[in-house]
Formats: structure tokens, C-alpha cells, sequence
């Protein structure tokens, strides 16, 4: 996966645009100033209040027992509505997977189905992303998907670079407090010496270059 250690011209001057780059994005979220103290090493959830629900562009996994023609993906419209075997569209903006899976219940118990059972996951959201930054092959944006973790973003970004220095990753995450920096032992996941880190829609991940 990682390219050999011999560079071009064009490759070291990509990566000093791509550095340049990172330091302006770090110091408009005011982390290129020292702190007194190192990053905390163990970020929280983020904050979930603020979760807004099903939104349009949503990618779900609809469920009925005993029904599998009527089970499968399901994407939310732009008009925030599931359009559903029998019953039509069903808006499901702001909604939990729980309250969907609850209102389709209702739909279907109405003259269609006798004590249907409906289960719903959100597969994948739109327009919530992850940004992995620095000494990733390929740094970018990327789609926020259910269960995502640290590794996989990182596997999903081209993996590190050979000067990455994984052992110093920073994790830029809202919190309840506000926005933290976390600083995270990368090369321990890897090891297996500590469990990989789930991400969470909006986090930013910054991989530094190691000073050797």
C-alpha cells in the first residue's frame, strides 16, 4: 500500500502544499498554538443532543419479520419521505431509527399487515463526513458511515505516508465542552494493544510527520 520511499520533485512539492495547507486549516481551529499540557489521550462520545435524526439523502436498513420482499435499503427523499411497499411515502425527517421503525409499524398495521414487526439501522448519512488530514496518501473528506472507526479512516484515506508519525494523531472533535483535541496513539490500535477509536460525523483527524 505505501509507496516506495523515493520521491519526485512533484511529490515533495505536493506534500509542502499539502503541509501548508494543514497548518492554515490547524490554525483557523486554533490548535497550532502551544498548550500548556498534552491532548487528552481518551475522547468522549460527542455530543448527541444535537442530533438532528433521519435527514434527506439518508441511507436505511428496513426490516419487516417474516417479510422479505419488503425488507432491505431504503433512501430518505429530498422531500425527507421514505417511499414504502403499500403505504406509500412515510416522512421520517428529524425521526430516530426507533420512531421509523414505530411509524412504519402504524402505516402497515393500518388494513395491510397484522402486527407487523419493523426494525431500522441507518446504513450510511449524507452530507456528514470525516476529514483525515496530513500523512494519509490520500487526504480528504470522506463519508460518515455507522460504525466507523479510526483504522478503517485512515485505511479508507490511502493509509500513512512512510514519514507518518502515528503515534501522535490528533483527534479535532466537538464535544460538550466545545471543540477538543485529542491526542491519540495510533500505532498501539495497530498493535493491538488498545481498542480502535469510533468516529464520529464531523470529527477531523490530522496525521503529523514524524521530525526523523
Amino acid at each position: 500500500m505505501a509507496p516506495a520511499l523515493g520521491r519526485t520533485q512533484g511529490d515533495g512539492k505536493r506534500r509542502r502544499v499539502a503541509r501548508w495547507f494543514l497548518l492554515c486549516v490547524l490554525a483557523g481551529f486554533g490548535l497550532v498554538a502551544c498548550r500548556t499540557g498534552g491532548a487528552p489521550s481518551t475522547p468522549p462520545p460527542a455530543a448527541r443532543a444535537v442530533d438532528p435524526g433521519v435527514g434527506p439523502g439518508d441511507e436505511l436498513e428496513i426490516r419487516v419479520a417474516d417479510h422479505d420482499d419488503m425488507s432491505g435499503p431504503y433512501q430518505v427523499g429530498s422531500d425527507g419521505a421514505v417511499d414504502f411497499p403499500y403505504v406509500g411515502a412515510v416522512e421520517v425527517t428529524g425521526l430516530s431509527p426507533h420512531e421509523v421503525a414505530r411509524k412504519l409499524e402504524a402505516a402497515l398495521a393500518d388494513g395491510y399487515l397484522r402486527e407487523p414487526q419493523v426494525t431500522v439501522r441507518v446504513l450510511a448519512r449524507q452530507n456528514r463526513e470525516v476529514s483525515i488530514l496530513g500523512e494519509v496518501e490520500e487526504p480528504g473528506s470522506y463519508p460518515y458511515k455507522e460504525r466507523l472507526t479510526l483504522v478503517q479512516a485512515v485505511s479508507v484515506a490511502g493509509g500513512l505516508t512512510p514519514v507518518a508519525m502515528p503515534r501522535k494523531v490528533k483527534l479535532i472533535r466537538e464535544t460538550g465542552g466545545g471543540r477538543t483535541t485529542f491526542e491519540i496513539d495510533l500505532r498501539a490500535i495497530l498493535d493491538g494493544k488498545r481498542e480502535d477509536l469510533p468516529l464520529e460525523p464531523g470529527d477531523i483527524v490530522v496525521v503529523p510527520e514524524s521530525p526523523i
